[in-house]
């Protein structure tokens, strides 16, 4: 029996985001199996659509503004392989947005698949880990709060997100029976987010499924489709709500979930807290086009800069930070614009969208610039737009057959 090359170089992507759960050591299993996938993309070749011509134009420029500011602190420790890895992490995203570019409907569900199996061992790792049920349970933990095989729970957490969303997304379509089947996965899942008592996190799970529900009533194909995607809606925020109760009667969930449910914590609102230092992060930025080097603003303000977009300016200096704040703009105007177009990947490409526009609101009181996730999901967001643009251009040829609708 012999395997096709597109196959088994296929098979290395999936396996890659399949253990895109385990990141407690790096360089991580995924980090290695990236690196194999895109030698062997490139060897035999990958096309360049037009389409990503910006995308990958403004990550360079980006990733060009954290070499020239590592000159600054070219000296300090962990700065250099900090740079390295950010470049690495880019990449990744690249190849993300090339791969998706092509035989998408194959490869959208490939990596919705592979990515459903890491969230499912992420879930069960944290609900394993908060109730010690194994002897290894205190490494699963971190502050008492679920991190699974992560390092930190407000990494792990997010992870988790577009996972749960294509679970929604399949229940909503989905009969009694196959429902059912769905439901102990998502569960695993959703239990993992609030194990992680990243308040980030709880809020963008609801307020992702929230805007994918949405986009998928607008994109269903009758009346009757709608009617049932809203009804198990309801039922599944009724299943979630009763879950979540039983949940914080357990006494050791029930006393961090109130704490970690404040609006408002100290290290945020007080003076010299996250928000305060923003505002002085971004007055000093306006003094210094070359920012001030990766890991000083914490050394000058004394905490972590918590902003992905100020991050950029201070770490990256003007040119970082302007390609940042114009990429992400650039790519929730043309994300917009095509996530409603009937393809046959429409569905994955909503629960993208609906992640990664949530995820960079985010970003403006965490700093994702180092989280593999949230470069897989840009990359997929290019590779789908991308992809997108070829099949609308097809469909609207002079001549041309027209395609079939999407499912």
């Amino acid at each position: 029996m012999t395997i096709r090359a597109e196959t088994l170089r296929e098979g290395v992507v999936w396996l890659a985001i399949a253990s895109s759960f385990f990141v407690m050591f790096e360089p991580a299993a995924y980090d290695l199996l990236m690196v194999v996938a895109i030698v062997l993309f490139i060897g035999t070749g990958l096309k360049l659509p037009r389409a990503l011509l910006p995308f990958l134009l403004l990550v360079i420029l980006y990733q060009l503004g954290a070499v020239l500011t590592l000159t600054l602190v070219f000296d300090r420790a962990d700065t250099q392989i900090w740079t390295t890895i950010g470049v690495f992490l880019a990449a990744t995203g690249c190849f993300y947005s090339l791969f998706l570019a092509e035989r998408t409907e194959i490869r959208a569900r490939l990596i919705a698949n592979a990515w459903v199996i890491a969230g499912v061992a992420s879930g069960l790792l944290a609900i394993v880990g908060y109730f010690h049920l194994v002897p290894f349970a205190d490494s699963l933990l971190r502050y008492n709060r679920a991190k699974g095989a992560f390092k930190d729970p407000n990494v792990f957490a997010p992870h988790l997100i577009f996972p749960a969303l294509i679970l929604i997304q399949r229940l909503y379509a989905s009969d009694l029976k196959k429902s059912l089947l769905l439901v102990l996965p998502l569960g695993i899942i959703v239990a993992g987010v609030l194990l992680s008592f990243s308040r980030g996190s709880w809020g963008h799970l609801i307020a992702s499924a929230a805007l994918m529900t949405g986009l998928t009533v607008l994109t269903a194909p009758s009346p009757a489709a709608r009617a049932r995607i809203l009804v198990t809606c309801v039922v599944a925020t009724g299943l979630a709500a009763l879950f979540l109760v039983i949940l914080i009667q357990l006494p050791t969930v029930g006393s961090l979930f109130e704490q970690r449910a404040s609006l408002e914590q100290s290290y945020d609102v007080e003076h010299g807290g996250r928000f305060a230092n923003h505002v002085r992060g971004f007055r000093l930025a306006l003094e210094k086009p070359f920012g001030i080097g990766i890991f000083q603003f914490s050394r000058r303000f004394g905490a972590d800069v918590h902003n992905t977009y100020l991050n950029g300016f201070m770490s990256y200096g003007w040119l970082g930070g302007v390609s940042l704040a114009v990429l992400t703009v650039l790519t929730l105007v043309a994300g917009a614009r095509y996530v409603l177009t009937p393809t046959p990947w429409r569905p994955v490409f909503i629960c993208t969208f609906s992640t990664w526009v949530v995820l960079m609101i985010e970003a403006a009181v965490i700093d994702v610039d180092h989280w593999r996730h949230q470069w897989a999901l840009l990359g997929m967001m290019w590779g789908f737009i991308a992809a997108t643009a070829a099949y609308q251009n097809r469909l609207n040829a002079p001549g041309r057959p027209k395609l079939p609708p999407a499912a």
